[in-house]
């Protein structure tokens, strides 16, 4: 069976799921291990002025009860920010690294004081009962501007009020003086300021870990996002080589970005099994992982800007403080920054833009990549920005963005920040978006809303992203003496399909049988290095396959040549068939991979080949929403969704219509349900699934998506990244939906019924 590009080709990973037959970390030796638990601080910001673990040590059926100090005692590192920027004023960003336990102070309600390694669970649960800690309870703060000010606790005297960085991307002064000399000659001055509320990955899989020595380092079971990073890090921290912590991940419930970067947990759970000298077991409960789980998105950001009377925005100016939790993780600084920079101006045409970026600490869990990471969040400002123009100006929300979108005509388009769009046709796929959607028949559908006794409004909002770039999709071929293929792939599949994908793309370029093709990841001493995030798998890795496949075609072309006894330019090649032009003499590739092997040697096609894209990929598209909101209970209940995209050319419309539906969903979630919420104490007050409102099918309607392509010159796929882009468009585009039906001009996120009645309240006292 040979697959093709393009070609609606149903996930060949699931039939294994399906029957029951994946394999999670959990499912690696079933009841086996020692069993590991953490004691967490109750308090969200303290000092320890007692910790005493001896009646656990003692305790029956315990076999490691350790806090810090243990962990000091054997020379285990910490975990480190791998990504820094340089402040504003030249001035580099003071580093701070994160224990694995509390060493004296609580920065975070769910840090971890102590562990407790033993032969049951139960026998774990009762030791930690048994550790003694007192606390100097000290005041925390949460939120962003109030962290920042000067009677706000400090987290680290290296971080005065708070502020562990103050960055700016694009040019602030150039922004600052024309948006003061537009305004002085006459343009409207139009501010914003908006919440882009934190929010819980919640994978469907949480972070379970197996982890026992071997006779030279240490094996570990964890779900990633790609394990060779983290298997890095581990060894750095425990003093090993990188080759002696060897991580396999098979089957991942969900990652969303969290699962690239290193936990505490899994520092201790490797240390524990080191220490121990046996396999030990972490099974992270859906509770723990709201306590300890790297959180997203948190940003609250003003933005001013100058626009003519049309409209047009003549410069924006963009103040984001980004709550960082209370300690980096890996990439923390980088998403606010120089992630979300990239998408600083939209699709929009705005010449002149600046943007600071503050990053402070709090007292709640660290915070890093969630699906789109940064780029989710600047989308969000410039669309409600968009939106309020569009209030101010007294002009439709459809007609500002015709006057500020990109034209066809300007593409290649060299944005301020974030670099040169390479494709594209932006006023175009708006048009057909609204046609799509019907927008102009809008008006009698919410007629008959209002008859039923429902507030309608509808919303649209426009996105752009920039992925897809680079490098970091090596794959390794490994061909067999059978004519079958092993494809080590450097990034990890979490549900998006990667074996289905790479399948289509080497079957459809060497005419090879699907069943012959074994597209293997997961394996930190056998797979190249490289996570999945950032969109980047189709561009990137999937670029990267083709021309691997390519240059086996070429090589398998000289060598079929050579059997056939003619010129390599005699020689045609079509699904994989080599003929010899104008006769009936072939070979398949299947035999030539067979005739080429050598027996006890490497084969001559195998190959570990690296590719980088000449740039990123653009992906585009506009998100139109219809909401209604019952009077009575004010629940928001979305009613019509219309999306439309640029993807380029795509490689199976199943796989990413499925990925369009679940950002989607997501996005949704932020926007009218999902919210991480602290009380001033720092206690988490939406801690499971009882209080944190996921979002359910029955929140959604059909999605109704289509795309209006023009191929990616960046890539050899001609492809754009997909996996982010309906997280990035939903968000601005419910609430935009949701302030129409309400007719105010804005709400924050997350939009909830009691928000609602609140704002509606609110309408009432002041009319």
């Amino acid at each position: 069976m040979k697959f093709g590009i393009g070609q609606t080709v149903k996930r060949i990973e699931d039939n294994s799921l399906i029957q029951g037959k994946g394999l999670y970390s959990d499912d690696n030796f079933p009841g086996e291990g020692a069993y590991v638990a953490f004691l967490r601080a109750p308090v969200a910001h303290a000092d320890v002025t007692m910790l005493d673990i001896s009646a656990a040590q003692n305790a029956e059926g315990v076999l490691l009860a350790a806090s810090h100090a243990d962990m000091e005692a054997d020379g285990i590192g910490e975990i480190h920010c791998q990504n820094y920027v340089q402040n504003r004023d030249g001035s580099d960003v003071p580093r701070t690294t994160k224990s694995a336990m509390v060493k004296s102070r609580v920065r975070h309600a769910g840090d971890i004081l102590a562990m407790v390694v033993a032969e049951t669970k139960k026998h774990a649960l009762d030791a930690l009962e048994m550790i003694e800690v007192d606390f100097d309870i000290l005041p925390a703060v949460c939120d962003v501007y109030a962290a920042t000010t000067q009677e706000a606790p400090q987290l680290y005297a290296c971080y005065p009020n708070n502020i562990v960085f103050d960055w700016e991307a694009g040019d602030i002064e150039k922004a600052q003086k024309r948006i003061d000399e537009a305004v002085a000659d006459g343009a409207t001055l139009v501010e914003v300021d908006v919440v882009n509320s934190r929010v819980m990955p919640n994978s469907m899989e949480t972070r379970p870990m197996v982890a026992t020595p071997t006779t030279d380092g240490l094996k570990i079971w964890m779900g990633t996002q790609g394990p060779v990073g983290l298997a890095a890090q581990i060894a750095l921290a425990l003093g090993m080589e990188k080759q002696q912590v060897h991580i396999l991940t098979g089957d991942v419930g969900g990652g969303f970005g969290f699962k690239i970067f290193l936990h505490p947990e899994q520092l201790c759970v490797a240390w524990a099994a080191m220490k121990t000298g046996q396999m030990v077991r972490w099974q992270q409960e859906r509770s723990d992982a709201f306590l300890s789980d790297l959180h997203g998105r948190d940003n609250r950001t003003l933005a001013r800007a100058a626009v003519d009377e049309n409209g047009k925005i003549l410069a924006v100016d963009v103040v984001v403080h980004a709550n960082m939790g209370s300690w980096l993780s890996n990439y923390s600084i980088y998403i606010p920054t120089q992630s979300a920079c990239r998408t600083l101006t939209g699709p929009y045409d705005i010449q002149y833009a600046g943007m600071r970026v503050k990053g402070v600490v709090t007292n709640t869990p660290a915070v890093d990549a969630f699906r789109g990471a940064g780029r989710p969040e600047a989308n969000y400002l410039m669309e409600r920005l968009v939106d309020h123009i569009a209030d101010k100006i007294g002009i439709s929300k459809v007609a500002v963005r015709q006057a500020n979108l990109i034209p066809a005509d300007m593409i290649p388009y060299a944005m301020v920040e974030g670099g040169t769009i390479d494709s594209g046709d932006m006023h175009g796929l708006l048009d057909d978006a609204l046609h799509k959607a019907d927008w102009d028949g809008f008006a009698q559908r919410r007629q008959e809303s209002e008859a039923k006794g429902f507030y309608r409004g509808i919303g649209l909002a426009m996105y752009l992203e920039q992925c897809g770039g680079g490098s970091g999709g090596n794959v390794e071929l490994e061909f067999l003496e059978n004519g079958h293929v092993n494809i080590y792939a450097a990034q990890q599949d979490n549900g998006q399909g990667h074996r289905t994908t790479l399948t289509q793309i080497f079957s459809s370029t060497l005419g090879f049988d699907a069943d012959k093709i074994q597209v293997i990841q997961g394996d930190s001493n056998r797979t190249p290095a490289g996570t999945t995030g950032g969109a980047t798998m189709a561009a990137v890795m999937g670029s990267t396959l083709y021309d691997a496949a390519e240059i086996v075609k070429h090589k398998a072309t000289i060598f079929a040549a050579e059997k056939l006894d003619a010129a390599a330019e005699d020689i045609v090649f079509e699904q994989g068939i080599f003929t010899v032009k104008n006769t009936n003499t072939t070979l398949s590739i299947d035999e030539i991979i067979q005739m080429m092997a050598v027996q006890g040697t490497s084969h001559p096609l195998n190959m570990l080949h690296k590719y980088a894209t000449k740039g990123a990929s653009y992906p585009y598209g506009c998100h139109i929403v219809e909401i209604e909101v019952d009077k009575a209970s004010c629940e928001a209940k979305i009613d019509r969704y219309t999306v439309m995209d640029d993807f380029g050319n795509i490689l199976n419309p199943l796989t990413l219509e499925g990925q369009v539906h679940g950002g989607i969903a997501q996005g949704v979630g932020q926007a009218l349900y999902e919210h991480l919420a602290y009380d001033a104490d720092g206690q988490l007050l939406s801690g499971s699934l009882m209080d944190y409102a996921l979002v359910r099918a029955d929140h959604l309607p059909q999605l109704n998506c289509f795309t209006r392509n023009t191929p990616c010159k960046n890539n050899l796929l001609g492809v754009k990244g997909a996996g982010e882009a309906g997280a990035i468009g939903a968000p601005p585009a419910v609430i935009s939906a949701l302030c129409d039906a309400l007719d105010v001009v804005h709400i924050d996120m997350p939009a909830t019924s009691q928000s609602i009645f609140n704002l509606l309240q609110n309408k009432k006292a002041v009319a």
